[in-house]
Formats: C-alpha cells, sequence, structure tokens
C-alpha cells in the first residue's frame, strides 16, 4: 500500500448522486481525486403498497430494508413515532439512515447481501409471517423468493426507482477520459452502476463502445463493492477488485493494497 494513498489518481464514482459524498469523502482522505459521475438515478416514490404497509406495520412481523432509499422512501409515509414490526437491514449504510429516524435494526447480516440476509434468516421461524419489503422493482428475486421459500408471507411495496440519469452528458465525458486515458480507477457499486454506463455508451456512442470496453478492461484499475456487482463486470471480462467486506471503505482500502 502507498503511503501517500492515492497519489493524486483521478477515481470515479459512479453511485447515485445523493450517496456519493460518502465515496467521495473517503477518497479524498486517501489523497485521491473523485469525480463523481452517477450512472444511476434514485427517484424515490410513494406506491399505494408502501402507504399501506406504513398505515399497517402492526400486521407485518417483519419490515426489511435492503438500501437507504427503501429506508428514507419508508419514513416519507410513516407518521408514527416508532416501528412495532422487526427490522432488519442489508447493510451498515442502511443502518446508519434507520439511525436518522430514531431506529435500530433486531438483525444485520456479516455478508452485506441479499444471500447474507437469507443466510441469516435461516435460523429464524418465518413460517406464515408476514415480511414488508419496500424497494425498488428493478431489483433481484432472490430475496423475496428465499423468504417465501422459508414460508414467508412477503408484500413487496415499490419504495423508489432505479434508472439511467435523464442527462447523460457527464457519462459521454467519462467516455472520453477513458479512451483518453485520463482516469485511472473507477469504481462500481452495484450491478446496475456497470449496467447503465455501457447502455448509455453502446446507445449513444455505438462507434466507441468497443473501444471503451477494451480500456476498462486493459488500462484502468477497477473497484466492485462485492460480488454480485463483481459478477456482472466479469460478464464483460473486466477485472476487478473486490473487498472481503463488502463496504465502500473496505473497496477502497482493497484498491490501495493493490497498487
Amino acid at each position: 500500500m502507498s503511503s501517500n494513498g492515492f497519489n493524486n489518481k483521478n477515481i470515479v464514482v459512479t453511485r447515485p448522486v445523493e450517496r456519493s459524498e460518502s465515496l467521495a469523502k473517503i477518497i479524498r482522505e486517501k489523497n485521491g481525486v473523485p469525480i463523481i459521475v452517477p450512472t444511476l438515478e434514485l427517484q424515490l416514490v410513494e406506491s399505494d403498497e408502501l402507504k399501506y404497509i406504513a398505515e399497517n406495520i402492526g400486521e407485518y412481523d417483519w419490515i426489511i430494508f435492503t438500501s437507504p432509499a427503501g429506508v428514507k422512501s419508508f419514513f416519507n409515509v410513516y407518521s408514527n413515532d416508532n416501528i412495532p414490526s422487526k427490522i432488519a437491514v442489508i447493510g451498515v449504510k442502511t443502518e446508519e439512515i434507520l439511525a436518522e429516524y430514531g431506529e435500530s435494526p433486531d438483525l444485520i447480516p456479516d455478508n452485506f447481501t441479499a444471500e447474507g440476509l437469507l443466510e441469516s434468516f435461516s435460523s429464524i421461524d418465518l413460517d406464515g409471517k408476514r415480511v414488508a419489503l419496500p424497494r425498488t422493482l428493478s431489483a433481484r428475486k432472490v430475496l423475496p423468493e428465499g423468504l417465501e421459500g422459508y414460508g414467508a408471507i412477503v408484500t413487496i411495496a415499490e419504495a423508489y426507482t432505479s434508472s439511467i440519469p435523464r442527462d447523460t452528458s457527464n457519462i459521454i465525458k467519462l467516455m472520453n477520459d477513458i479512451i483518453n486515458n485520463d482516469v485511472d480507477i473507477i469504481t462500481f457499486t452495484s450491478p446496475l452502476t456497470v449496467k447503465n454506463l455501457l447502455e448509455v455508451i453502446k446507445n449513444e456512442e455505438p462507434e466507441k463502445y468497443d473501444t471503451f470496453l477494451e480500456k476498462l478492461r486493459t488500462s484502468v484499475t477497477v473497484g466492485s463493492i462485492g460480488p454480485i456487482t463483481g459478477n456482472v463486470l466479469n460478464e464483460y471480462e473486466i477485472p476487478a477488485i473486490e473487498p472481503n467486506r463488502y463496504t465502500v471503505k473496505d473497496m477502497i482500502n482493497a484498491l490501495l493494497a493493490n497498487m
């Protein structure tokens, strides 16, 4: 690991804008230069299902939050002082946002993935239990299907949408910067941050797509927050550095350790 940290290397943050500053701060502390280019845009949604869960939370044995956005969206429509249900969160960042609303989780997995959550629930009797799951409808089905496999009755409520940013000009600029070797490291914190980046470039700059992809494979150091994101990168044959613990801080430390 370099004693000077990142030595002023340019490091791209692709996570949504409202979640980018925490990672950018860590990069600055490690003497890197963060370049914030969100490839994922979140929009909170007040769906009928979310309102129903909020109004009838006492009917649910568990509520599971799989992202900070899910927490924020739920509390946008929840007006009581505390949640009577047991609470599970997918990781420490979601736990931190939950704490801002005066709540603490009853369950947090060691492995911050849907699979890790399911493993944590494996020793808990969920047969016939009602579980509320506020999240984006584009999320993987692993968690609700696994919970139903344990006998739970799962209510999924759309809490936010995840989409390609409406303004893609910064993504196109990023593409050109990477092709021109002006980027040292790029970080990805979810499968959609990878997929959206590549989809925008393939659709808007198809003649540069192959060149860009080859640069990602050979000329840029790629950081992945964990195996779910890593699997998507692997589909495109993009090698990535991945931490053993799936947090942005551990991802940055893993990148430093490989310099």
